[in-house]
């Protein structure tokens, strides 16, 4: 007759407890994996916004600009291409197209001399990653032929 020793079960339990220490690793770098990308889909949103009211803020330069040399600027919409921005073709979106500017130029009743300067950019133009912003201002013409500030 043989007898079995206690040893034999116990590699069967090693395994099992290999096991399942090999899968609770799997799951907790499976949650800092989930956590690091959407931190870094995060930075990406804040990096877009921030370039967006850049861009509002060139609008509003470029139209000030625009009205200081010509009183009847009505406005435009200012097509950035992604080398405009430093960027590669495909990190803009749209090829040809990494940032869209609107400016639009008002006249407000019963003040001939001012004009409100209305811009919106959209970086990158297209959804579903769009920053949106925009902004305005009114300006004196006058003050803008003698180099006044804004």
């Amino acid at each position: 007759m043989k007898v079995q020793s206690g040893r034999a079960p116990r590699r069967g339990l090693t395994t099992v407890a290999v096991l399942i220490c090999l899968v609770v690793v799997m799951l907790i770098s499976g949650v800092l994996l989930k956590i690091g990308v959407a931190h870094r889909d995060r930075v990406r949103a804040m990096e877009r916004s921030l370039q967006a009211e850049w861009l509002v803020q060139a609008g509003l330069d470029r139209a000030v600009a625009r009205l200081a040399s010509s009183a009847n600027y009505a406005g435009e919409t200012w097509v950035l291409a992604p080398r405009d921005l430093g960027l590669t073709e495909a990190s803009g979106g749209e090829p040809g197209r990494a940032a869209l500017v609107s400016i639009k130029i008002e006249k407000p009743p019963g003040a001939p001399e001012r004009r409100l300067i209305k811009v919106q950019a959209d970086f990158p133009p297209d959804p579903p990653h769009r920053a949106r912003h925009s902004a305005q201002m009114l300006v004196e013409l006058g003050s803008l032929k003698t180099g006044g500030s804004r």
